[in-house]
């Protein structure tokens, strides 16, 4: 099939350029330029900006687009427009946060969600070009502004979109360094900083996914024409459970001290930003990282072992420690955790 991945020098859509190479597929991407990534010889690539004037593609042909990078409803609107009228099948990268608020655990496809307002429209299109793929530029209008997406696809296609709300990605090249942070620092747990604070308790639970799974299910619902919204994500697991195979893993001489909730904000220290993968401590984040994935894992998603999934990303890790990391406890902050 003739494919488009826009966004697809990034992290989740480098994984499905990728994976249709590997599966014999005619790979175009469509990017800005501005972020580089190694692509298979055979990939064709298109520079421009979603945002900017997309009639030239109305030349191409396509019968599968797969869109990592969509933020707000106009951009999928003046992606689709000149593309979308020839397409067997649209897969939109969705997220769980649009679901707002995580009040029960396992939370589906079903859930009735907001929409973006007229405020959380403008925050979108005040952004400055630069920041625009990212998530965190967005804040508290993510969410909605995701939801949106959604509709404006299914709007525009019926039942040739399909719309998959990824968790939390994982994997060689992450960009956002959370797990990557737990890899770095277990792996480099020697001499005198072995004791590494986490999150208690023990059975604290996290969710997340490899970037190489989520690419293969995008696959499968172009391949199998899978419509509609998917929670695309892997099953919880105990965070000790990810910590410990990871000190496995690496070899490390790490022991996890295990700090409770009210001295984590006793030193003011910020789950999820400070303490990656670490849930914010709001009512409304509570089963945040425990949504179901029923529906995705009954139409064919797989999730390999965790244990897949660090090896991969220790090894890609190992290579660039001469970078800093985005998030992650600070040397002080770990002291006072364990004081």
């Amino acid at each position: 099939m003739r494919c488009l991945v826009v966004g697809g020098t990034g992290f989740l859509g480098g994984a499905i350029a990728d994976t249709l190479v590997d599966h014999g597929h005619d790979v175009t991407i469509l990017c800005r330029g501005q972020t580089f990534r190694n692509t298979q010889s055979s990939v064709k690539s298109i520079q421009a900006d979603r945002y900017g004037d997309l009639r030239s593609l109305g030349a191409e042909r396509f019968d599968w687009v797969f869109d990592s990078c969509a933020y707000s409803p106009d951009s999928v609107e003046t992606l689709l427009t000149p593309v979308g009228s020839d397409l067997a099948r649209y897969v939109l990268i969705s997220s769980i946060s649009a679901y707002g608020e995580f009040l029960q655990p396992g939370l589906s496809e079903v859930a009735n969600l907001r929409e973006a307002t007229k405020q959380d429209l403008e925050v979108a299109a005040n952004i400055p070009p630069e920041s625009r793929t990212s998530a965190f530029a967005y804040g508290p209008s993510y969410g909605p502004l995701k939801r949106s997406c959604e509709i404006k696809a299914l709007q525009m296609l019926g039942d040739r979109a399909s719309a998959l709300r990824v968790g939390l990605l994982a994997g060689a090249g992450d960009y956002t360094d959370r797990l990557t942070w737990w890899v770095r620092r277990i792996d480099e747990a020697r001499g005198d900083r072995i004791h590494i604070p986490a999150p208690a308790p023990k059975h604290r639970l996290t969710q997340l996914i490899d970037v190489r799974d989520v690419a293969a299910f995008a696959l499968r619902c172009a391949t199998n024409e899978l419509s509609g919204i998917w929670n695309v994500t892997g099953e919880p697991q105990a965070f000790n459970d990810v910590l410990t195979t990871l000190i496995d893993v690496s070899g490390s001489d790490a022991e996890l001290i295990w700090v409770n909730e009210e001295a984590i904000r006793k030193a003011q220290v910020t789950p999820w930003l400070d303490i990656p993968m670490m849930a914010p401590l709001l009512p409304a984040f509570r089963y945040f990282l425990e949504v179901s994935t029923e529906k995705a894992r009954s139409a064919g998603l797989k999730c390999r072992p965790i244990e897949e999934t660090l090896k991969p990303l220790l090894d890609w890790d190992r290579g660039r420690r001469e970078l800093d990391l985005k998030v992650g406890l600070t040397p002080e902050q770990e002291a006072l955790l364990l004081a």
